[in-house]
């Protein structure tokens, strides 16, 4: 076999799928658009479903790729076998609808054993197959492979539920008998684990609509269009290829663990298993923040903070890493990788940063979680401590149960795992079922995909034409001619967009008759649904007319989320992109990744360029070309988008990005922008909600007209003497103040008004203030009146009343800065629960401590509570446990 670098394999395999007439297309984010089954991209295929399920035709029908992907099923074995890894990379051949079996398997035999090629000694390769699939058995003898080294798998089937799905046939390394002396076929029958036999490549032959709920698989139906899918592990051909012992081990691996060890004493062949997950997680974490993809309590985030946090783990308990210093190894992976995925570079400083603030987090987190499990440890009645407490730990304040483990030996304390294990199954159904059911792919619709009628789009510069009906559908079958009902419309020529790229589709009339949306079938036409009214027939003529006013304000709310995404990289930060849209009538939705929530300053920068380049008046170019034109040009490419060869240009001012969409001719025409709100959605991503043109008019109007009952109703309340705090005063000021910038100043008095009554709101609130505090100084004097001494210190134990847990706190200050040196317990209660305050002056905590105080209290009625020596915070309720 030649001894090859990964980066060398990696092209090898493309350019040899090049010249088989594969196109090469380059590997996708890892966050899946419009699939919500997985949370990752986790296979070469995962970005290909839509082709295998025959909902879009590709251009070429013969793919090549190689997908990085992440999958997280089985994250506890990274670092232990030779192979796991959370991010890997696949290579991967495609067939939609054109050759199959017998090219799948010469492609594949010819890269493996050609000396141009990999050159491997065909007699170090096994098969498996299906039982039933002679066809591919035949095959395999056909290429000169002894019927001795092909192997019978019942196994050998793949399919996820109803769609398409079908055998495969797997290829087999054999690395010899130093790495396991067992007999080759028996480990192959029985799928035993070991390094000596090494899968290298799987083909799958999708030839079956499978449906596992109500037929046996020789039942299946044969799919319309027969596909391949195969697969070929990059790091574990690099790990055969550079002959060393794992995955780890190979050149993309090795000089990441060699950083890891930088100026440590430890060597790699002590401390394996940390070095091996420390590198492969930093890697998925690099890939996956550059991607988009944020650290976060809930999603996809879940697990990269989890992987973070098992790699810190491991270099706090084993390598003694008391620092953050995962962030460092950043560098060392994009060098490794940039040559295939020269973007990472350019993010390189984003992801440093994002790392780092969650490695100060956790190590934060360490700090309370050992402070917590010392409490915990004090309450613990026999030797063996509660596994749903360790459980607690690790899953409300991401503690590891390795550490807990390791603090509770010191106390001859171990955790019972069994009840441990039984809350983390209990979390892991959760998680499945947040999962959404929807299966891999769909089943194939072959009448949709046999729809070969020719339909031009030409509505980026008409709104009416009169066209031909070529095509009437049900979905199902086709239609001569409908008096009545719903049917989808296929035109010869339409002018009505297809809904795509967050852009909704068109409406608007084909003759008389209502179309309600428009969408894109699998070969590309433009499919209209109608509700015919009057008779519609194959072969008539007829006028298709948008609904013009709707698409204008569509096409306004389209064109400015150009202007938005690049203000955001310019007013907020470039890693600020775009993960998902919505154009439709009313508002733009604009979802974007970034850390924090935007400034009231930010948004105004924003909000004030847009509106600028209205006034300028730039004009809105597009242009068709080719990607690497485009490229050249600068042109900023959608989040998880796909382009052919020929792409479209929109540029607006400073704004360049590709896009088919339609557009204003003069940002003039946007006419105005406006936001509405920014909030968060989920893990590292934000929502932008904003009006454009007359719905900024529809909207102020409706401020105005509910302005008067709000106004009344909050001065009403100041006059009771009543805080408006269900209503944020500033906020509302700072809103309508902007709007107010967009309506020419039109709601200056609403304006006046609002700030009128935050001014009396904020005197309404000094004055409370000022009562509060005379009313808690009036109890402070009071309770210094209550103290006893015990021991030559005031110690002072009060129940409260008429009080809240607030004002308690603000009056326990009170009461420990006047009494000089004492030891001060305030409670207050409401029904059967109690809350207790311990203060302890600072000079008296060698001799007292308020923890150890509130414990003794809290203790009797099984309460919970905790603090430090000078002051303590729990409860407990009467009456029982």
């Amino acid at each position: 076999m030649k001894k090859l670098t990964t980066d060398q394999i990696r092209q090898m395999f493309l350019s040899f799928f090049e010249e088989k007439g594969h196109e090469v297309q380059k590997s996708m984010s890892l966050m899946p658009v419009n699939d919500n089954s997985i949370l990752f991209i986790n296979s070469g295929i995962a970005t290909l479903k839509k082709y295998f399920d025959g909902s879009e035709v590709p251009n070429c029908k013969r793919i090549a790729n190689s997908q990085k992907a992440i999958r997280t099923n089985d994250i506890e074995n990274v670092g232990v076998t030779s192979r796991h890894h959370t991010l890997f990379e696949m290579l991967g051949n495609f067939s939609i609808g054109d050759y199959f079996k017998d090219e799948a398997i010469e492609f594949a035999w010819e890269f493996l054993t050609s000396d141009k090629y990999m050159n491997i000694d065909p007699n170090k390769l096994y098969i498996t197959i299906h039982p039933d699939d002679r066809e591919t058995y035949n095959k395999w003898i056909s290429m000169g492979v002894e019927a001795g080294k092909i192997v019978d798998l019942e196994y050998n089937f793949w399919e996820i539920g109803p769609g398409p799905g079908g055998p495969n046939t797997e290829i087999f390394y054999d690395r010899g008998e130093e790495y396991d002396n067992r007999d080759v076929i028996e480990m192959l029958k029985d799928d035993v684990d070991n390094d000596r036999i090494i899968e290298i490549w799987n083909l799958v032959f999708s030839q079956y609509n499978c449906d596992p709920d109500n037929k046996s698989r020789q039942e299946y139906d044969l799919l319309p269009n027969q596909n391949i899918d195969t697969g070929l592990g990059l790091e574990r051909l690099a790990c055969l290829s550079q002959d060393v012992e794992t995955n780890f081990e190979i050149d993309i691996f090795i000089t990441i663990i060699e950083k890891v060890l930088e100026g440590s004493d430890k060597k790699y062949e002590d401390y394996k298993l940390e070095c091996r997950v420390i590198a492969d997680h930093v890697r998925a974490l690099t890939f996956a923040i550059a991607d988009g993809i944020l650290p976060a309590s809930d999603g996809r985030g879940y697990v990269l903070r989890r992987l973070l946090r098992r790699s810190v783990k491991y270099g706090y308990m084993s390598l003694g890493k008391t620092k953050p210093f995962l962030y460092k190894l950043v560098d060392e992976v994009i060098k490794q990788m940039e040559s295939f995925y020269p973007y990472l570079h350019e993010h390189k400083d984003y992801v440093m940063k994002v790392i780092r603030i969650e490695e100060e987090k956790f190590y934060k987190t360490l700090k309370d979680g050992i402070s917590l499990l010392n409490q915990e440890v004090k309450k613990c009645e026999s030797n063996i401590f509660s596994g749903k407490t360790a459980f607690v730990l690790y899953d409300t304040f991401g503690f590891p149960l390795e550490i807990t483990q390791e603090i509770l030996a010191n106390h001859n304390l171990s955790v019972n795992i069994d009840e441990y294990n039984n809350q983390l199954e209990l979390q892991r159904q959760r998680g499945r079922e947040n999962i959404s059911e929807s299966k891999a792919m769909q089943s194939q619709n072959s009448f949709l995909q046999e729809i070969k009628v020719d339909s031009k789009f030409i509505g980026y510069d008409n709104f009416k034409t009169r066209s031909k009906v070529v095509f009437l559908t049900d979905t199902n079958k086709s239609i001569e001619t409908l008096s009545n009902g719903s049917v989808w419309v296929i035109l010869d020529n339409t002018p009505f967009y297809a809904e795509s790229g967050g852009q909704v589709g068109d409406t608007g009339k084909i003759g008389n008759n209502i179309v309600e949306n428009t969408i894109k079938l699998p070969n590309g036409q433009h499919a209209h649904l109608v509700n015919v009214v009057n008779q519609i027939s194959v072969g008539d003529m007829i006028d298709a007319t948008i609904d013009i006013p709707r698409r204008l304000q569509i096409t306004q709310n389209h064109s400015v989320t150009h202007l938005l995404h690049y203000a955001l990289h310019k007013f907020v930060s470039k890693n600020a992109n775009q993960s998902g849209s919505l154009q439709d009538f009313d508002k733009t939705r604009f979802d974007f990744t970034n850390l924090e929530n935007l400034t009231e300053k930010q948004l105004g920068e924003i909000e004030d360029y847009i509106n600028t380049e209205i006034n300028n008046a730039r004009e809105v170019i597009t242009e068709e070309m080719s990607v690497s034109d485009a490229k050249d040009k600068g042109a900023q490419a959608l989040f998880g988008e796909k382009y052919g060869d020929t792409v479209r240009v929109v540029t607006m001012g400073d704004s360049i990005e590709l896009c088919g969409g339609t557009h204003v001719k003069n940002t003039s025409d946007i006419v105005k922008f406006h936001i509405l709100s920014e909030s968060g959605i989920g893990s590292g991503i934000r929502r932008i909600e904003a009006i454009t043109g007359s719905n900024i008019e529809r909207y102020k109007s409706q401020l105005e007209s509910s302005y008067n009952d709000l106004s009344s109703d909050i001065r009403k309340k100041i006059s009771e003497n009543k805080l408006v705090n269900l209503i944020p005063i500033e906020d509302v000021v700072y809103k309508i103040s902007r709007l107010n910038k967009v309506c020419n100043n039109s709601l200056d008095g609403i304006l006046v008004d609002f700030q009128d009554i935050k001014n009396r709101n904020e005197e309404l609130k000094l004055s409370i203030r000022k009562n509060q505090e005379e009313n808690n100084s009036n109890l402070a004097t009071h309770l210094l009146t209550r103290a006893k001494q015990i021991d030559g210190v005031d110690w002072i134990d009060e129940l409260c009343e008429n009080i809240d847990m607030k004002k308690l706190r603000e009056v326990s200050d009170d009461v420990i800065n006047q009494i000089g040196e004492g030891v001060v317990i305030l409670r207050i209660q409401e029904d059967s629960k109690v809350s207790v305050i311990v203060k302890v002056s600072e000079s008296l905590t060698s001799k007292y401590s308020a923890n150890d105080i509130l414990q003794s209290i809290i203790t009797e009625f099984d309460g919970r509570g905790g603090g430090k020596k000078t002051m303590a915070q729990g409860g407990y309720t009467l009456g029982g446990i």
